[in-house]
């Protein structure tokens, strides 16, 4: 299968996960924020497309821990 095939077809079996994840106490939105989410407390409510609910849960601690 070709490339973009594969990138099509990933994007069409994608789905939305509603992870919770712990935000860094010394976490500052900076930037453009990719994801739809709620904060409450030191734990975030993040709608993440993924294509399991693991990687929904990687992507959002990718985001916390990258963002200064």
């Amino acid at each position: 299968m070709s490339d973009y095939l594969e990138v099509i077809d990933r994007a069409r079996r994608m789905q939305d996960f509603e992870v919770q994840v712990a935000v860094p106490e010394d976490f500052r939105f900076m930037g453009s924020i990719p994801y739809d989410m709620e904060i409450v407390g030191n734990q975030a409510f993040v709608v993440v497309p993924a294509m399991t609910i693991e990687e929904a849960v990687q992507k959002a601690n990718r985001f916390f821990q990258n963002t200064p």
